[in-house]
């Protein structure tokens, strides 16, 4: 029986198997405009590991949520590009065979998305894409120098354990996913500081007390229940109360708080583009491109970067690690089954290509990463 295999990278050539919901370990790849790490969540995930071992069927992050599946990227571009230059969409390398009901699912999306842009002709590669800025569900940055402290209530037990006893790799010393090779396991930087407790934005200033929501996040807990969580997590990880300054502002109806974090060394070497803390959760804060004003929610962005203006206004700033989250409920991957009203198998109609997320220039001259999923025989 075909089973489902994840691929990540900087190239559509260049892609490791990655471990799906392996959250502390993601896969690191090093394109020629960007350098980044992605981690991929699959719910109910029972497909191809990079070494052979159990796959880890689950992540704490599906529950009370209506997802199917999450890509996770974060990353420095080497160089300045502007919002109307990076785009976010499938791909594929050859004529795809649309359904007839396809139609019908298109005006959906365009619904959703009223930028998206699509090439479907019967000859040449097709594609949907869409500003990245107005498409993807979660969009945040920060500084690579600074700590993070994460919302614990979003963390499992172990995790939170590992993230307690600091567990993590050099960032020198991790096996590199752009060498397209499969690996015992994903490599990162992942080190967990819990000694900060001042939660500033990415430029150093003291972040707004005011939480950003998440789109559709569908967590039942209300702010006083998650208040009262996270000081009882923290309490029991760290074996002392948090500080005030830490906890969360009980605003967001997500009952989700922006992540903590602060500068962590003024004199960061910026050697080789380091990437930083890897960052197993994001939540939406735009404070990185207006400072100035409060977060914007995942809905305000979309909204706001419709304008092909705005889009061009904006810019991707080498010296930052943005994060970006991408996610779906109506994306079946252990099935290839996609649900938007209409039930439909569709991998009979990709003729034996694998559904494949770009982020890339328009013209296709420039690919940042990519995520393919395939259903392939063991």
């Amino acid at each position: 029986m075909p089973k489902l295999r994840v691929s990540v990278g900087g190239s559509y050539t260049d892609l490791s198997v990655i471990n799906c919901n392996d959250e502390l370990h993601p896969i690191e790849f090093d394109a020629p405009e960007f350098k980044g790490r992605a981690m991929i969540r699959i719910k109910d995930f029972v497909g191809i590991t990079n070494d052979g071992s159990e796959p880890i069927l689950n992540s704490d992050y599906f529950k009370g949520r209506n997802r199917k599946f999450s890509i996770q990227v974060e990353g420095r571009f080497k160089r300045e590009w502007d919002g109307e230059q990076v785009y976010f969409g499938t791909d594929f390398d050859r004529s795809v065979e649309l359904p007839s009901s396809f139609e019908a699912m298109f005006k959906i999306a365009h619904y959703i998305d009223p930028v998206v842009r699509t090439s479907l002709s019967g000859e040449g590669k097709p594609w949907i894409l869409s500003p990245l800025v107005s498409s993807i569900n979660v969009m945040t940055a920060w500084r690579p120098q600074d700590v993070y402290l994460s919302s614990f209530s979003l963390i499992s037990r172990h995790h939170q354990q590992e993230m307690a006893e600091g567990s993590h790799l050099s960032e020198r010393n991790s096996m590199w996913g752009f060498l397209g090779k499969l690996k015992k396991s994903n490599h990162s930087s992942v080190a967990a500081s819990v000694n900060s407790h001042t939660s500033n934005d990415v430029y150093g200033s003291q972040a707004s007390s005011a939480s950003s929501s998440t789109e559709h996040l569908d967590i039942l807990n209300n702010a006083d229940s998650h208040h009262n969580n996270h000081h009882h997590l923290y309490t029991e990880v760290l074996g002392s109360p948090p500080p005030v300054s830490s906890l969360p502002a009980p605003t967001n109806n997500s009952g989700l708080s922006i992540p903590l974090s602060r500068p962590a060394n003024e004199e960061f070497d910026e050697t080789d583009m380091p990437l930083g803390q890897w960052r197993p959760y994001l939540e939406e804060n735009t404070s990185f491109f207006m400072p100035n004003k409060p977060s914007m929610s995942t809905a305000q962005r979309r909204k706001y970067f419709r304008s092909e203006e705005a889009r061009k206004r904006f810019v991707f700033k080498p010296e930052l690690v943005h994060g970006f989250e991408f996610y779906s409920p109506h994306m079946n991957f252990n099935k290839f089954e996609i649900n938007m009203g209409l039930r439909m198998n569709i991998q009979r109609y990709l003729l034996g290509q694998p559904v494949r997320y770009t982020c890339r220039t328009l013209d296709g001259n420039t690919v940042f990463w990519a995520v393919q999923f395939e259903l392939v025989d063991e």
